[in-house]
């Protein structure tokens, strides 16, 4: 249950600072984007204030991850048959990427200072993993130290980390998950 999985978390409200890694398994449409959607909006209520979605490699992964994170977690747009939530009524997310579009840039860390959880569902690719590492390292130090990082890799591929020795993994990547290992110490991989 979600419930579960979040007491492996850290608790961002604490001051004991440490890392911490899970993982998740189950067998194809076992539920699975179900209980990290529950998860994410957990994390959400327990002060995470950045959600990153790895989604895979391709665009039609991360735009299907996407789609149902906007109708099943953010309550932004409605399923047919009715397979969707109503918006949360004390916060609003702030999505830095679209149904169309992978991460692209924020222009200020203003967002931070909203109140609001941010969620990001992004490639495994070179230019988006660069771009997100950069955004969060041109923050000042003050600014990075306030951010309570969750990130969720939804896809297990040839991408996932450790899955493969540091100099054949796919380029790009090892230079993300080498970044966020170095950078945060409150860091939550799922």
């Amino acid at each position: 249950s979600t419930r579960k999985a979040m007491n492996f978390l850290f608790d961002p409200k604490s001051e004991h600072v440490e890392k911490k890694y899970g993982l998740v398994v189950g067998h194809v449409q076992s539920g699975k984007t179900a209980n990290y959607t529950g998860l994410i909006s957990r994390a959400a209520d327990s002060g995470y204030n950045v959600i990153v979605v790895l989604a895979g490699l391709h665009n039609n992964l991360r735009r299907q991850t996407q789609l149902r994170l906007e109708r099943e977690l953010m309550g932004r747009s409605r399923h047919p048959d009715g397979h969707h939530v109503r918006a949360p009524q004390n916060y609003d997310w702030i999505n830095l990427t679209t149904e169309e579009d992978d991460f692209q840039e924020l222009p200020t860390s203003a967002f931070l200072s909203s109140g609001n959880p941010v969620i990001a569902v992004i490639k495994k690719n070179k230019a988006p993993l660069t771009k997100i590492r950069d955004m969060f390292l041109n923050y000042p130090e003050e600014k990075r130290s306030k951010l309570n990082l969750l990130i969720i890799d939804d896809e297990a591929d040839h991408a996932t980390i450790n899955t493969r020795k540091r100099e054949e993994m796919v380029e790009g990547d090892s230079e993300f998950y080498d970044w966020l290992e170095e950078e945060y110490d409150e860091d939550d991989w799922t």
